[in-house]
C-alpha cells in the first residue's frame, strides 16, 4: 500500500499509521497499523508531533488489506502449531527430535517479523487449553522474535532466538502427562520432576548438527532468574546467557496471558503490573523494559470488558504507566491511573 506524510492537523479519525511514532525521548507511543482516534490525535498534538506517515488508501481499502494480511499470518501461525505438535508428539513416543521441522517453523515465523500487529493479535486470541503445550512453544518463539527485534539484535541472533523459543520446552515431552496437566498445585516431588525438563530438552538437542551452544544454553537456562532463585543451577546475572534471558521473559508473559487447565488467563495489563512488581528480581532489566514499552502500545484498539460489566476500547497506553491504559466506554474516556476502582477483566479483541 502507498503511504504519505501528513501534518497532524490534516489527520483524520480512521487514518492508519504507516510508521511507528516515538516521542522526543525515543519512547514508542503509537505503533504502525494503529487506526487513529480522537484521543490519539489529541495526544500526539500534546507531544508536539508535527508530521505523521499514514496509508494513502481509503479506510475501507485499508480494512480489507488488513484483514487479508491478518488471515495470512493466522494461517501460517496454525501451520506452525501443527508442525510443533508433530515434533512434540513424536518425542513423547521416543522418536528423536526432528530439527528440520524446527528450522522450517523458525523460518516461517521469521518471514512475518514485520507484521507485529498481526502477530500480537494471533497471540492474544483465546486458545484451547488442552493444546497449550503446542501453542506455548510457538508463542514463546514469537515473543522472543519480537524482543530480539526490539533489542536490535542482528538477523542471525533473531533467528536463533526463535529456534530457542521453539525448543525451550521440548523436554516436557518426557514429563508424565498427569503432572503436566494436573488441575491443582504440584507436590514437592512432582515439582522436582517438572524442574528436570530444561535438562531433558538440552540432552535432546545437544548432539544435533547446527544447534549452537548459545541455543543449548537458552534451553537449559530459561528458568534461571537474575537473583539466582531459578533452576536448574541457581545462577544469576551475567551467568545467564542472552537467549535464556529472552526466553525467560517470553515464557512467563505467555503463561500469564494464556488459559491453562488450572487457571484463567489474565489480561496483558494485569500482566504488565505483575512483571513490573516482580520482574526486577527475575528478569534482565534492559530486556524487560524493552519488551514492556514496545508491546504495550499494540493493545491500542483492543476491546475489553470492565468489572462493572461494560465494554470499552483501549484508546491509548501511557508509556510511563502501561498497566493502566485510557479506555473509552460509551462516550467517556476513563484514565485508569486516576479511576483505580475500575478494572479490566478480559481482553476480547
Amino acid at each position: 500500500m502507498r503511504v504519505k506524510n501528513v501534518y497532524i492537523d490534516e489527520c483524520k479519525i480512521g487514518d492508519v499509521l504507516a510508521k511507528d511514532i516515538y516521542n522526543h525521548n525515543g519512547i514508542l507511543v503509537v505503533t504502525e497499523k494503529t487506526q487513529l482516534n480522537e484521543y490519539i490525535i489529541r495526544k500526539l498534538k500534546s507531544l508536539d508531533i508535527i508530521e505523521l506517515c499514514v496509508y494513502e488508501n481509503d479506510p475501507d481499502q485499508n480494512k480489507t488489506a488488513y484483514q487479508h494480511k491478518y488471515q495470512e499470518v493466522a494461517e501460517k501461525y496454525d501451520e506452525n502449531i501443527s508442525a510443533i505438535k508433530e515434533v512434540i508428539t513424536d518425542l513423547a513416543v521416543g522418536k528423536p527430535l526432528d530439527y528440520t521441522k524446527i528450522e522450517q517453523a523458525s523460518e516461517n515465523l521469521y518471514e512475518e517479523i514485520d507484521e507485529k500487529t498481526h502477530i500480537i493479535r494471533c497471540l492474544s486470541t483465546v486458545k484451547n487449553f488442552d493444546q497449550y503445550t503446542f501453542h506455548h512453544s510457538v508463542n514463546v518463539a514469537l515473543y522472543s522474535m519480537l524482543i530480539a527485534k526490539w533489542l536490535y539484535l542482528p538477523e542471525e541472533k533473531i533467528r536463533d532466538a526463535i529456534k530457542t523459543g521453539l525448543l525451550h520446552d521440548m523436554g516436557k515431552s518426557l514429563i508424565p502427562i498427569e503432572i503436566l496437566n494436573k488441575n491443582a498445585r504440584l507436590t514437592d516431588e512432582e515439582y522436582l520432576t517438572m524442574k528436570k525438563h530444561p535438562m531433558y530438552g538440552y540432552n535432546m538437542a545437544k548432539d544435533l548438527a547446527h544447534v549452537s551452544d548459545e541455543i543449548l544454553d537458552g534451553i537449559l537456562m530459561h528458568h534461571e532468574r537474575e537473583d539466582g532463585t531459578g533452576y536448574p543451577f541457581g545462577i544469576g546475572g551475567d551467568e545467564i546467557t542472552l537467549y535464556a534471558k529472552i526466553i525467560a521473559l517470553a515464557d512467563v508473559y505467555d503463561a500469564l496471558t494464556s488459559e491453562r487447565v488450572y487457571k484463567k488467563r489474565i489480561t496483558p495489563f494485569e500482566t504488565f503490573s505483575i512483571i513490573e512488581k516482580t520482574g526486577l528480581r527475575h528478569f534482565d532489566i534492559k530486556i524487560m523494559m524493552t519488551f514492556l514499552h514496545n508491546i504495550a502500545s499494540y493493545y491500542i484498539g483492543s476491546e475489553v470488558i470492565m468489572d462493572n460489566g461494560k465494554h470499552g476500547t483501549v484508546v491509548y497506553v501511557t508509556p510511563h504507566n502501561i498497566s493502566l491504559p485510557i479506555i473509552k466506554v460509551d462516550d467517556k474516556y476513563i484514565d485508569m491511573s486516576k479511576e483505580k476502582n475500575i478494572k479490566i477483566i478480559e481482553l476480547i479483541g
